[in-house]
């Protein structure tokens, strides 16, 4: 059964002073709630949330509201002093009517930041066989700009940013991709890679696993040793933000991806028989742009994490 929120809700709307608040600054941000619906609140609570925060910080209790009720509060915070890409302050309120629980009112003001590149910090390194790739970090996010005109088969131009014999022989390797970004060109991918030396991936162990930016996933690995990709699974649909995986399990790698963290999908799996001792991860990206001269991507990453399983 339905209820009358279904269709209608109380107007809430979200804004800051500054307006456009940078990085570490202090903020006021203000919530204002207006019941406009033809029929009163009953039991309202506005909760005000912090930029990056899960919880709330501040719960308001604001009892029942009449139509036409006009409240506003007003919670004093700050940008995080690391962050890049869109950061949001956010309210929202719970209430009830005709006996049932309602969550139909929520809103953000909505803050981007710049990503610049700002290089990266101990105990990342950062590599590239092309010449304009450049680095930064903010917070748990991972950011490169990169062009290059391939990243498969015998033309491998990427950057990227390593966790040096980070993956142990039974390891665990993830990412959150969140998004390609710069000059218009699908084939573009950005991802995992691990090998016994990524600054040198003929020394053998060479598997990379990548989001394309129009052509879904594409799991690649060097089966001789000779540094170059030449076998491939994958395809269907992209999707971005989307989780990628890479299990190592002495030779075989396993490529597994998601759109949720939850439920896993596996792409593909191959024995890459040169794959020796502890192995250098890291997240890499390439514009792909032997089909499009001159195009560069931004890729960022988050949450990348090498753990042994």
């Amino acid at each position: 059964m339905s209820t009358r929120t279904d269709t209608l809700g109380p107007t809430l709307t979200v804004t800051t002073e500054p307006a456009e608040p940078a990085g570490g600054d202090t903020v006021t941000a203000t919530a204002v709630l207006v019941n406009d619906c033809p029929f009163p609140l009953r039991g309202a609570v506005l909760y005000l949330v912090d930029p990056g925060a899960t919880t709330a910080a501040r719960t308001v209790p604001l009892g029942d509201l009449r139509r036409g009720a006009k409240v506003t509060r007003r919670w004093r915070t700050s940008m995080p002093a690391d962050v890049a890409g869109d950061v949001a302050f956010t309210a929202h309120v719970l209430f009830d009517v005709d006996g049932r629980s309602a969550d139909c009112a929520r809103a953000a003001k909505t803050v981007s930041v710049p990503y610049e590149p700002n290089g990266v910090r101990d105990p990342y390194k950062t590599f590239a066989t092309t010449d304009d790739a450049r680095f930064g970090q903010y917070g748990s996010q991972l950011v490169i700009w990169a062009g290059g005109g391939d990243l498969s088969g015998g033309r491998d131009e990427k950057g990227g940013i390593l966790l040096p014999g980070s993956v142990a022989a039974s390891s665990v390797v993830q990412v959150k991709t969140i998004g390609l970004t710069g000059s218009d060109n699908p084939s573009a991918k950005y991802g995992i890679a691990v090998a016994n030396d990524l600054t040198a991936p003929e020394r053998g162990g060479y598997a990379v696993f990548t989001m394309s930016k129009s052509y879904g996933v594409e799991f690649m690995t060097d089966s001789d040793g000779d540094g170059r990709l030449d076998t491939w699974g994958g395809g269907g649909g992209s999707t971005h933000p989307a989780w990628l995986r890479l299990v190592r399990s002495g030779t075989t790698y396993t490529a597994y991806s998601t759109t949720n963290g939850l439920a896993w999908n596996e792409i593909a799996s191959a024995t890459v028989p040169s794959a020796s001792g502890a192995l250098d991860a890291g997240v890499v990206a390439s514009a792909v742009n032997l089909n499009h001269p001159g195009t560069t991507v931004r890729a960022v990453f988050d949450h990348f994490t090498v753990e042994e399983s």
